[in-house]
């Protein structure tokens, strides 16, 4: 049910919005390069903002007659609900490859001494963290839990908004500019839970709106 979903949002061309954005962004990234550490901060509220725009428009690729047909086959609409939260994670993770890539490769030399390695999975780490968040966020704006879009793009705006004023937040982006990754790594752990618990929490709900 995960690759037939992701199928789904990729033959409806509902990527294209999201991959054109991570395009323009890897050019700047590539055009003015920081350290790597701060280039994956400066790209984690893209991914954010791409992953829940995917995972919207995943959950609302089809009409109501066929999700209730694929809930069906699925058990359950909270089993739908899910399969589409992980399509969805994937797709982003898939487009965040390309900053993630472009912005190890390009990066300028920290003013510290880092070790390679550790750079390479604090920034994967972080491309995995956000595109949690952003689908933790886009798995409450579609259907059926919200059913108008308008409704989804204001309250997405809005958390993340919220999100990237939060004090914990700013003070990893803060050590990512720093060239430091301990905090980073931690926070990744914490965001991959709390995307998990979300998605179990939405298609909860989503039995429940059905």
């Amino acid at each position: 049910m995960i690759a037939f979903g992701a199928r789904l949002t990729l033959r409806s061309m509902k990527w294209l919005g999201p991959a054109m954005l991570v395009l323009l962004w890897t050019s700047f990234t590539a055009a003015s390069p920081g350290s790597a550490l701060s280039n994956a901060g400066n790209e984690s509220f893209l991914l954010v903002s791409i992953a829940a725009w995917l995972t919207v428009g995943t959950g609302n690729v089809d009409d109501d007659g066929h999700r209730e047909l694929l809930a069906a086959a699925a058990g359950s609409p909270a089993r739908l609900h899910r399969s589409r939260a992980a399509a969805a994670f994937g797709i982003a993770n898939a487009l965040a490859l390309a900053p993630t890539i472009v912005g190890v490769a390009f990066a300028v030399s920290p003013a510290r001494s880092v070790n390679g390695g550790v750079i390479v999975g604090t920034c994967v780490a972080v491309q995995l963290a956000a595109a949690a968040i952003g689908v933790a966020i886009g798995t409450f704006l579609h259907r059926p839990v919200v059913r108008h879009g308008g409704y989804a793009l204001l309250a997405s705006i809005g958390v993340i908004v919220v999100l990237a004023l939060l004090p914990p937040v700013q003070h990893v982006l803060r050590d990512l500019n720093d060239d430091r990754a301990a905090s980073a790594l931690v926070a990744s752990v914490i965001a991959l839970t709390i995307g998990v618990g979300a998605v179990a929490l939405a298609g909860a709900l989503a039995n429940r709106a059905t």
